[in-house]
């Protein structure tokens, strides 16, 4: 068992950015909104996950070609290109929520509570950038210092929200009762819409695609298909497991105290907790806040670089040049709008709604790509992967529709309203 905990990493690398900013504060806000009784999904969310990202470490370890090669050769040269095009777009878009995320840890660790100068905020984020950057073009072996980096983050963030949880002393019961669906717990559209928020953030799909591109950077073949099913389960505990925990912290501090609206950002969830259970809680809250921007900073950016990069036939492995260019076309994106919105009080509106658009579109079509190449091989070939990870990933894709069709709906009426206005 040591053994096998020492080798894994591609699961914790998802895990990492999908425990970004968006995650914590969604997960925030449901325990806020419902207590503990919604952590019967979170077990139904995990098991859809484990085999998404199972079915995803098995196609990677074992075809021959990455996953958008693969497809492009089996469909056409579009196939890739709409999954890679997805990809960038949804990371583009949404890459500027991390830079302002890092702003947004740092702020409540002042004590000020004044907003940092507009000078120090450029600053930040130039120096975090620059940083990334140089990293992802002087790394000799970049899955290998990204693997490292990325289990610092996670057990930073483990560590931080584990201790968060001591001080809010949860209810044993509560925690017990919310194991058990109760539908009732619904009250208005507002609370379906909080709780949208979190399957979105929580519930990656992509990520989980990302799987099979990180088990073959790591060197996994066929040899370590159970290896690579190992690491997927642990990794996605890891993720499913800390959203909890955030969650169950919220509960036990926030339920019935504080609106979800009152919790947007770093500094309004840090506050309420300093003032629930002290100064040193949220202290740390902040520093598992900053762990997962970080975490996510890196690793989205390079989602993006990497699947498009793939899918438009300029490589598809980290070290290739067209994945390291692509991943830093998105981080320079993300950071431009960033410090725009962050100084300039530019509206992201515009970029919002084409990374959202492009989860309508990326979401159901990166399922629909690993169902294809999963039932292929089960119905044709002599190697099958597992009947129960096609199963869990059946339907998985029936939850990335119904987020798919909320997103739409969401990206409908912000168009609608910018036409308006």
């Amino acid at each position: 068992m040591l053994n096998r905990l020492r080798q894994i990493g591609p699961a914790i690398v998802v895990a990492a950015v999908v425990l970004g900013p968006g995650s914590i504060t969604t997960s925030t806000k449901v325990g806020a909104a419902f207590g503990y009784d919604m952590l019967w999904l979170m077990v139904v969310l995990l098991a859809l996950l484990i085999g998404v990202a199972s079915l995803a470490s098995w196609l990677g370890a074992t075809l021959e070609h990455s996953l958008c090669t693969e497809l492009s050769n089996r469909l056409g040269k579009w196939a890739g290109w709409i999954i890679g095009i997805s990809f960038f777009l949804i990371v583009a878009g949404f890459q500027s929520s991390n830079n302002m995320a890092v702003i947004a840890g740092i702020e409540p660790l002042i004590g000020t509570g004044s907003k940092l100068p507009a000078v120090v905020v450029v600053a930040v984020l130039l120096a975090v950038n620059a940083l990334i950057i140089g990293i992802l073009y002087l790394a000799k072996d970049l899955y290998k210092q990204v693997e490292k980096i990325m289990k610092v983050m996670v057990l930073l963030m483990i560590a931080a929200f584990v201790v968060n949880l001591f001080f809010a002393k949860p209810s044993l019961s509560g925690i017990f009762g919310g194991l058990v669906p109760d539908f009732s717990a619904f009250q208005n559209s507002e609370q379906l819409l909080i709780l949208m928020g979190l399957i979105a953030t929580t519930f990656s799909v992509a990520g989980a695609f990302y799987q099979g591109y990180l088990v073959r950077e790591k060197g996994w073949g066929p040899d370590k298909v159970k290896a690579g099913f190992f690491d997927s389960f642990l990794g996605m505990c890891v993720l499913v497991g800390v959203t909890s925990v955030v969650m169950m912290t919220s509960a036990a501090t926030f339920y019935g105290k504080v609106t979800p609206a009152e919790l947007s950002d770093a500094g309004k969830m840090s506050g309420q907790l300093r003032e629930a259970f002290g100064s040193a809680a949220s202290w740390i809250f902040c520093f598992g806040f900053l762990a997962g921007a970080f975490s996510s900073f890196l690793v989205n950016a390079m989602i993006g670089g990497h699947v498009f990069s793939d899918g438009i036939g300029l490589g598809s492995s980290l070290q290739d040049k067209g994945t390291r260019h692509l991943t830093t076309s998105a981080l320079l994106v993300g950071m431009c709008i960033g410090i725009a919105s962050l100084v300039g009080g530019f509206d992201r509106t515009t970029t919002i709604v084409i990374a959202q658009a492009s989860t309508v579109v990326g979401g159901p079509a990166v399922v629909a790509g690993l169902l294809y190449l999963g039932w292929r091989q089960f119905l044709k070939e002599s190697n099958k992967p597992p009947l129960w990870a096609l199963i869990l990933t059946s339907l998985a894709m029936i939850v990335t529709l119904s987020v798919a069709a909320t997103t739409g709906k969401s990206v409908v009426a912000k168009i609608e309203n910018t036409s308006a206005g």
